[in-house]
């Protein structure tokens, strides 16, 4: 749906804020996939890569259905490095292959839980763990004898705790209006973090091979703030928003500063079409979704804000009462091709399984 799930509710799991997972019907395992296509281009030359990966797994169990008392459990990664550039050039009249690359991320482990309050009030609290390692390379290959290669290689070490906390104000509760009976208000906060970090210096030659630990200490990333609302329309539509804000200016590598890192922000604004009541046919049971965003990332180059736009499309399938299989597209466009920068176009295809199972259940009266 483009967005990030702020004030989304739902018997689904929403691993961006832990107060939505309230509504949970059954124990749930979700996992995704994703196969992405990048051409990335400029005002001379583009470039086309492609690759997948898995997104994740997370496990909504709820113990108290009426309470909304549920726990949260995932692993997901959190970010993902994965770039190579070549360099042709010439020094003192022999020439060389330059190759620069870097690869790694962090991921995260979730633990949460989530409670309904006077019916009205969905709160969350989350214990998160990142952990990661981010590895690059700078590798001069001259291909002549007469000269000695060379490889450096840096590899960074990361891991911290952090808190992430949601509030759902289900605020159509206290109006008196059919239309915004189903409103909800959401906020999420993830605590900044330092993340206690290693980077080692790897020298590689021809002749020795030497491993020196050129830093070590902390680097801190900032709080972040999201805000959304979702309102259920007549049982047919979901419309939902929501946005992310975050400081980088108050981002420390090591206790340095980086001179063009600041605010970022991304909105994101989707539609729900829920199944049919009176269609039972395979297309009217199906649940579809549509929606956008607009993204400004955390820095700049050469001055210049970094943009990103985007769509996206999907439907679920359900399978049986309790499991379903998710289909979704995204398309986006970052940057652009002018003052010296570059555009990234990306088309994402995504599938995900979710596998529902009833647990905790009370016994009924007749069954004690």
């Amino acid at each position: 749906m483009g967005i990030l799930g702020t004030s989304l509710t739902g018997n689904y799991i929403n691993s961006f804020n832990p107060a939505a997972i309230t509504k949970l019907r059954s124990t749930l395992i979700s996992t995704n996939f994703n196969y992405g296509f990048l051409k990335s281009s400029n005002d001379i030359s583009e470039n086309k890569v492609s690759n997948g990966n898995v997104l994740g797994i997370n496990i909504g169990i709820p113990f108290d259905q009426g309470r909304g008392w549920v726990l949260g459990l995932g692993f997901n990664p959190a970010s993902l490095i994965n770039y190579k550039i070549r360099i042709q050039n010439s020094i003192g009249g022999a020439n060389y292959n330059q190759t620069y690359s870097g690869s790694g991320g962090l991921s995260r482990i979730n633990f949460g839980m989530s409670y309904n309050l006077l019916r009205k009030i969905n709160i969350g609290l989350e214990y998160n763990y990142s952990f990661g390692e981010i590895k690059n390379l700078n590798y001069i290959d001259f291909n002549n004898s007469s000269y000695t290669n060379s490889l450096i290689k840096k590899e960074t070490d990361f891991q911290k705790s952090y808190i992430k906390a949601g509030l759902i104000l289900e605020a159509g509760k206290l109006f008196n209006s059919i239309t915004l009976r189903n409103l909800n208000i959401g906020f999420v906060y993830q605590s900044g973090f330092n993340l206690n970090s290693t980077l080692d210096g790897i020298y590689i030659s021809s002749t020795s091979v030497d491993t020196v630990r050129l830093k070590e200490g902390e680097i801190e990333i900032p709080d972040s703030y999201s805000f959304g609302i979702t309102n259920n329309f007549g049982g047919k539509y979901i419309v939902s928003a929501d946005i992310i804000l975050q400081d980088w200016s108050k981002f420390r590598d090591f206790g340095k500063t980086i001179d063009n890192f600041g605010s970022s922000y991304r909105a994101g604004l989707g539609i729900e079409i829920l199944p049919s009541r009176t269609n039972n046919s395979f297309w009217g049971r199906n649940t579809y979704r549509i929606g956008g965003f607009y993204d400004k990332a955390y820095y700049t180059v050469s001055g210049k804000d970094i943009l990103t736009y985007g769509i996206r499309a999907g439907l679920n399938i359900p399978i049986s009462k309790y499991n379903s299989l998710d289909f979704g597209i995204n398309y986006s466009v970052k940057g652009k091709t002018s003052d010296g920068l570059i555009k990234d176009e990306f088309l994402n295809l995504t599938a995900g399984v979710n596998f529902g199972e009833l647990w905790f259940l009370r016994p009924r009266e007749e069954d004690k």
